[in-house]
């Protein structure tokens, strides 16, 4: 997090983005952040005169706020935390229903090597699996390896294991399997190796474990 804007900010960053998202072409009525953050008006124009004040919102008295460049960048990445979260709790361990108020308090935490681990690992999603575009501002990317799902792989192709998904069906296959997140795997016709042994698994199987690739 950044340690100059407090998670409250932040959340008022992002609640404006979202907005913005809604009606690109409106300014950010403060009723409609008070409604989306639920507190007062008052606590909105409260804190939308301190985002001012530090140029991440530009205030107009009586109508709302705008982000400004550097507030788009600010809560462009505090939007993309939350989302990677996101994903990493639905689709890689399998968690399910609402995950908005726990993500949200883990993507505080979240520091931007962190951030940027993670969106490697999970192959830098353009999008949630509801369909919803995670921002891509200053969003920075690895060239030297890509990480895709073993069943993209071509046969003999070898890569190292980045996670897993693990939907109820996938964990009971993969309890019994040796590989976890770090295992050197081989692609093979029917499934894939490890060391010598190879594992017969259906394409779903090879759908859910994600493999980071060497492309230098």
């Amino acid at each position: 997090m950044n340690s100059d804007v407090s998670e409250g900010e932040e959340a008022y960053l992002k609640r404006a983005l979202e907005a913005f998202e809604d009606n690109p072409s409106e300014i950010v009525k403060t009723s409609d952040l008070a409604a989306r953050l639920n507190v007062s008006s008052a606590s909105v124009t409260e804190m939308i005169k301190k985002l001012a004040a530090r140029d991440l919102v530009t205030h107009i008295p009586y109508r709302g706020s705008r982000l400004t460049s550097k507030g788009f960048i600010h809560a462009s990445r505090v939007k993309r935390r939350q989302m990677l979260i996101e994903i990493l709790l639905s689709d890689v361990f399998g968690l399910e229903g609402d995950l908005s108020e726990l993500t949200s308090k883990m993507e505080s935490a979240l520091e931007r090597s962190h951030e940027l681990a993670l969106d490697k690992m999970l192959g830098y999603p353009e999008e949630s699996s509801d369909g919803r575009k995670i921002p891509s501002l200053e969003r920075e990317f690895d060239e030297s390896t890509t990480i895709i799902p073993m069943s993209e792989m071509s046969e003999g192709q070898n890569g190292i294991v980045k996670a897993i998904k693990m939907s109820n069906d996938d964990s009971k296959i993969m309890l019994k399997i040796d590989v976890v997140a770090g295992t050197m795997v081989g692609r093979s016709e029917y499934g894939f190796t490890v060391d010598d042994t190879e594992y017969r698994v259906n394409e779903s199987t090879l759908d859910s474990i994600f493999v980071e690739m060497d492309v230098r």
